[in-house]
């Protein structure tokens, strides 16, 4: 073995092949017996995933001269390391995530050392787990289990291990306050000695150069402030993320003792009459959330070069924040977004599960004194970063028991975690636990609000998003929606080895059960377009409202299970999501508050336009909104915006062109969202996806755009389609009255919502035995004994998990729907409160037409719309909630309504005539070919 010697710097890796001892009590200084492992690395990622508990690391090393003083460094152990060198113990660290070093002068010696890591990763099940800042490690294995997922319990000498030479005197923290106005740096500085030392420490920064000369008693630490003043030199932006350099140099007598270069940018970043700031002008944060997952790697970061890729892919896709969650991510990665200018979110992580019997108890107790350090740990080590924007000092605690929070004990822990944090920083905003909902009350001591507001793509769901921005407009505090995102798959290819993390076992095996009548290729790619679309008119709404400080779509990556990220674990872009989500973030950005994005063929369509702007005000605006397919507007750019508020729809499109929509903008106010107005335009006429497209433009220059997919629908009737008006109610009748069918005691039975009670399941039990053909509307899980035959309604519940996918099958009994399509915005207005997810024993009925499919967590399979023989006559069902829709004039509930009854008059026009001429003895077969021969 070759003798270790100091590079330029003072500094000798012990990165490497080290010994591993996995299971193992202390080993001897020389045992003989061990595996080799790769420092840093976690063990996970080196195959040893079931291994929890203790294990033992060993560097032997030479050193040809161990004179000098010395300390030895550890980038981060996961999670609680004990460090012996030659026998000697130096101490311990209980902090999975941050720095730790030792004083090793006088263990060091000339030749060889043995140095001894005990490392302890404990398992979920053990007590000491939860009192740990642990991150997403064991996070909801009860959701998702792990394996196959990757919130499992990690450990291992995850970062760089450095021995390093230097003076009597060390330098510990450098601290830069990176406000122009007032530029200054402190020092702490140590002596390292067992005698007082007399230490020059000088600053050279910004071609100033100061000097300052202190005392330090033996083993003391001493902080050395400078004061600079004001500079006029770059500021950092996103936009032009300019960096500066300090170094401070500490010498002793003749010799320099310790030098530390530091990398800081000149920003400010505070909260103004409710909004973020930074360098004094109003921020949005367009954030994704980032976990810090990676195929190879699992909890620990990719190489500089991964995390440069990564973050270059964030900001093309127009994000200006990283949400790096619930995790001290390696400075390496910080270093990236300084440079690249990418604002971070930093989350200290504090999360579930956690020991809530010591949380704010009187006395210090292990948790309390861990989540302390965890705060101070990591913004003493980042706290240089300019792209740090705001600490997050817990993630959703309480969420296992949430009457925490009305206790004194949350209350208490709460404030010692703000205290830790402002003790060491001041220069930036708190969030105190980013919570699922804002609290009146609460945060006790935070500067900022947060929501995490799952949802799904649905109308009702997007009012709900809307209303809650109006009811937290006013709040006193910015308000960051830190936390929503629908869900789509990734690719799924085939391993020769599958990795544990591997996906397909659980969404191909599934879809399988559920007879889509595509690919699997195919199937991942649409659940794309239905995520992309779902997480932009969600974000649009967050944009809408100048009392929403920013939103963190989660999340930018898959973590196996959670497949809600834009790009895949291996990095890799989701195609069809991440154009709608980059549309999303642009700066400037013209909105159509849509009602549903189904429209009738030759209809008006009127939609209030807003106009988000994150930058500065716009002069001389010219805005026009038409179908992608219609001729451009000849003069449109200088028609003048009127008010329509008044005027009948009629008057409306005789005032504007039925395909094209224009205004002129004197101004568009800066860094604010403004309503313009109502937009009205006239469908195409042809059915059919149209496009619908926004343009901003100044000088015939397109400063923004944006479209919409529009679904036009032809028009539907029931001319000629007789229905019983037993069991309607007055909403559903009135809605088949104006579609033109004529309600008559001898016509189809459909039971309207809601209405399969007792006496309207015997009603249908009969029409059935007379084989007639019976229409079931969207009914209650109650409803379950009603059915003529055993039936089970499973509820579909809106909150954060997967989504639930709704597809077609090649039937084509529902002209309004696509054949063998994933819908996205299609049935948006009428979704389904339950699907059907057994019907007569099977998992589907005789005749699926929409089926629904949902994988992981809790799985769920079923059929929305079908139809199967009853006896003697048929069931058609529906899940689609259309009534009270229809009568509202929603369109895609008005066809689908249309859809489903003459599709059930049909198939009762056929059963009809089918018994006739059985009875004629002619053969089903003969029948069946002369109906299809008359359709």
């Amino acid at each position: 073995m070759s003798p270790l010697t100091p590079d330029e710097h003072g500094r000798i890796s012990l990165d490497g092949t080290w010994d591993f001892f996995p299971h193992a009590d202390r080993p001897a200084p020389d045992r003989a017996d061990p595996v080799p492992i790769t420092v840093p690395a976690l063990w996970e990622a080196q195959g040893y995933l079931e291994l929890d508990g203790v294990v033992w690391y060993r560097r032997r090393f030479d050193l040809a001269d161990a004179g000098g003083n010395w300390t030895l460094e550890f980038g981060a152990v996961m999670d609680i390391a004990d460090v012996w060198l030659n026998g000697k113990h130096l101490g311990g660290h209980d902090n999975a995530f941050l720095p730790f070093a030792f004083d090793v002068t006088d263990a060091l010696v000339d030749g060889t050392n043995i140095l001894l890591v005990r490392v302890e990763d404990p398992p979920i099940s053990d007590p000491e787990h939860l009192r740990l800042a642990h991150g997403k490690q064991g996070w909801a294995n009860h959701v998702f289990p792990s394996r196959p997922s990757l919130y499992m319990t990690y450990g291992g000498i995850w970062q760089s291990v450095v021995l390093r030479r230097h003076g009597d005197v060390a330098i510990r923290h450098v601290r830069i306050d990176t406000d122009a106005a007032s530029l200054g740096v402190d020092a702490e500085v140590v002596n390292v000695t067992d005698h007082e030392v007399r230490a020059r420490v000088l600053v050279h920064v910004l071609g100033r150069f100061e000097e300052q000369t202190v005392d330090i008693a033996p083993g003391a630490a001493h902080t050395v402030s400078f004061a600079l003043g004001a500079t006029s030199a770059a500021r950092w932006t996103p936009t032009s993320p300019v960096l500066h350099r300090a170094v401070v140099d500490v010498v002793t007598g003749p010799e320099l003792s310790d030098t530390a270069t530091t990398r800081f940018g000149l920003r400010t970043v505070d909260v103004q009459d409710g909004r973020l700031h930074l360098n004094g002008e109003p921020l949005r944060i367009r954030g994704a959330l980032v976990q810090g997952f990676r195929a190879d790697g699992l909890y620990a970061e990719g190489s500089r070069r991964e995390i440069e890729d990564e973050v270059r892919v964030a900001k093309a896709l127009g994000f200006n924040t990283l949400r790096l969650h619930i995790k001290a991510f390696e400075p390496r990665y910080l270093d990236v977004c300084d440079e690249l200018g990418m604002l971070v979110y930093c989350d200290i992580p504090v999360a579930e599960p956690i020991a809530y019997d010591e949380l704010g108890a009187d006395g210090e107790t292990t948790l309390a004194t861990r989540a302390a350090a965890a705060v101070r740990g990591q913004i003493a080590r980042d706290r240089n970063h300019p792209s740090v924007l705001v600490w997050s000092l817990m993630n959703e605690l309480g969420y296992e028991d949430p009457a925490i929070h009305d206790g004194g004990r949350y209350q208490r822990f709460a404030s010692s975690l703000v205290d830790a944090a402002r003790s060491l920083d001041r220069s930036r905003p708190i969030i105190e636990n980013d919570w699922i909902e804002p609290e009146s009350g609460q945060p006790f001591r935070g500067d900022v609000l947060t929501a995490h507001w799952y949802g799904r793509l649905h109308q009702e769901y997007l009012q709900r998003l809307d209303d809650l921005c109006e009811r937290w407009a006013d709040v006193d505090r910015p308000l960051v929606v830190s936390e929503f995102g629908d869900w789509g798959l990734p690719a799924m290819p085939e391993f020769v080895e599958p990795p544990f993390w591997d996906t397909r076992a659980a969404y191909a095996a599934g879809l399988a059960t559920t007879l889509w009548p595509g690919t699997l290729s195919r199937f991942l790619r649409e659940t794309q377009r239905y995520q992309g679309l779902s997480d932009r008119l969600q974000g649009e709404v967050f944009r809408r409202h100048d009392g929403i400080a920013g939103y963190v779509v989660t999340e930018l990556t898959d973590v196996p299970f959670e497949l809600n990220g834009l790009l895949d674990l291996h990095r890799e872009p989701k195609p069809l999501a991440v154009p709608e989500v980059r549309q999303l973030n642009r700066p400037v950005l013209p909105i159509l508050e849509l009602d549903s994005l189904v429209v009738l063929a030759g209809e008006p369509i009127t939609a209030t336009l807003h106009i988000a702007n994150d930058g500065p005000a716009l002069h001389d605006v010219h805005v026009e909104a038409r179908f992608g397919s219609a001729a451009p507007v000849v003069g449109m750019a200088h028609l003048t915006r009127v008010d329509t508020s008044g005027m009948t729809e009629e008057e409306v499109f005789a005032r504007f062109l039925d395909d094209a929509w224009g205004a002129r903008l004197e101004h568009v106010e800066g860094y604010r969202t403004s309503a313009v107005g109502p937009v009205s335009i006239r469908a195409p006429q042809s059915a059919g996806a149209h496009d619908l497209v926004v343009k901003l433009m100044t000088d015939r220059d397109v400063v923004a755009s944006n479209s919409y997919p529009v679904h036009v629908i032809g028009a539907r009737d029931l001319a000629g389609v007789r229905v019983r008006p037993d069991h309607l109610s007055e909403t559903l009748a009135s809605s088949l009255d104006h579609f033109g069918a004529e309600l008559h005691s001898d016509g189809l039975l459909v039971i309207g919502e809601h209405a399969l009670d007792e006496r309207a399941g015997q009603a249908v039990t009969q029409e059935l035995e007379r084989g007639e053909v019976v229409l079931v509307l969207a009914q209650e899980p109650t409803s379950v004994p009603h059915y003529p035959v055993p039936v089970v309604l499973e509820p579909v519940a809106t909150r954060w998990g997967s989504s639930v996918f709704h597809f077609t099958s090649d039937s084509g009994a529902l002209l309004s729907l696509p054949r063998r399509n994933v819908l996205v915005a299609e049935d948006s207005t009428i979704q389904a409160r339950s699907i059907v997810t057994e019907f007569d024993g099977r998992t589907h009925p005789e005749t699926p037409v929409v089926l629904a499919f949902k994988p992981v967590p809790d799985p769920l399979t079923g059929t929305v719309v079908g139809s199967a023989p009853v006896g003697r006559g048929r069931l058609v069902f529906s899940q689609y909630r259309v009534c009270d829709a229809s009568e509202r004039g929603d369109a895609a509930a008005c066809a689908l309504l249309t859809d489903l009854v003459r599709w059930s008059a049909q198939a009762r026009r056929v059963t009809r005539a089918e018994r006739a001429r059985l009875d004629d003895g002619r053969s089903v077969a003969r029948f069946r070919h002369e109906a299809a021969i008359a359709e």
